[in-house]
């Protein structure tokens, strides 16, 4: 009861129906570094969900991880999915076992090829053994893989995040997509100590993890894979479908898409040069 839950944090933040007393106190903590503070956790859902819609035009199957627990029907990523691809499969990896409890009991469909397998996405060797078990179809086929805000509260160095995300990459077929956000550091001095106050305070309070990423440390996570338009940029400006309306926000998080280039690509399947 004294540590905050990642994923009961963002509720706290996005819905505040299921967060508990320490991360609703987390999240008065972090507000008081900025008014943008609650802007960049609700942003950044709101950019998942259109991400995830977004790799559902090109991929049967989904891997989603590490984002905030089921909020209201309508916006359950799952959901967001099926509207885009009826067919689509939808795999929700959650590390925090009471987090997966609650994504077990309110989203699981077997039935409907929506599972939730607990393991950790800081892990990838492990979380792919689990995923090749449980994936709802072939694993050979395309994957569209979303790393949620967990990036930003490994805890370690980014050159360990980068580490994470290549072995991700290597363990993603062919044609896949991948897609993440993270915290973020601006390059002018002003915005960059905004961002430097976040990180203090995300690691002096309950929660006691969370670390912004430089334009070039997140562009090395993306190492050897193909970065889609619009590139790397504010979670609001990730809107490739338009149209786009920044918030008049620092941009403390941002949002990437990417692609693991096929031999061939298929005409109208996005692709670019390897970043």
């Amino acid at each position: 009861m004294t540590r905050a839950n990642l994923p009961y944090l963002y509720d706290a933040f996005l819905y505040g129906k299921d967060a508990h007393g320490i991360e609703l106190e987390t999240r008065r903590h972090l507000e008081a570094v900025s008014e943008d503070i609650g802007y960049v956790f609700t942003s950044e859902q709101a950019a998942h969900l259109r991400v995830a819609r977004y790799l559902a035009g090109y991929v049967n199957q989904l891997v989603i991880a590490g984002v905030a627990l089921p909020g209201p029907r309508a916006d359950d990523l799952h959901h967001v999915v099926r509207r885009a691809n009826p067919s689509a499969a939808v795999t929700y990896v959650e590390h925090d076992p009471l987090a997966a409890a609650v994504l077990r009991a309110i989203s699981e469909d077997r039935s409907n090829n929506v599972l939730v397998v607990e393991t950790n996405p800081l892990d990838p060797a492990r979380m792919w053994i689990s995923l090749r078990k449980e994936l709802a179809t072939a694993p050979a086929r395309p994957i569209g893989l979303l790393l949620g805000g967990v990036l930003s509260f490994h805890g370690g160095a980014r050159s360990d995040v980068v580490d994470v995300v290549q072995a991700h990459v290597a363990a993603l077929p062919a044609g896949s997509f991948l897609a993440l956000t993270h915290l973020f550091e601006p390059e002018s001095a002003e915005l960059k100590a905004v961002a430097t106050a976040l990180e203090d305070s995300l690691r002096t309070s309950a929660l006691g993890r969370g670390t912004v990423a430089t334009l070039g440390e997140i562009e090395a996570m993306f190492k050897g894979t193909c970065l889609l338009p619009p590139g790397i940029v504010q979670v609001d400006a990730w809107w490739p479908e338009g149209p786009c309306a920044p918030h008049d926000a620092a941009p403390l998080v941002v949002a990437a898409v990417s692609r693991i280039q096929p031999a061939h690509s298929p005409a109208g399947v996005p692709g670019s040069s390897p970043s």
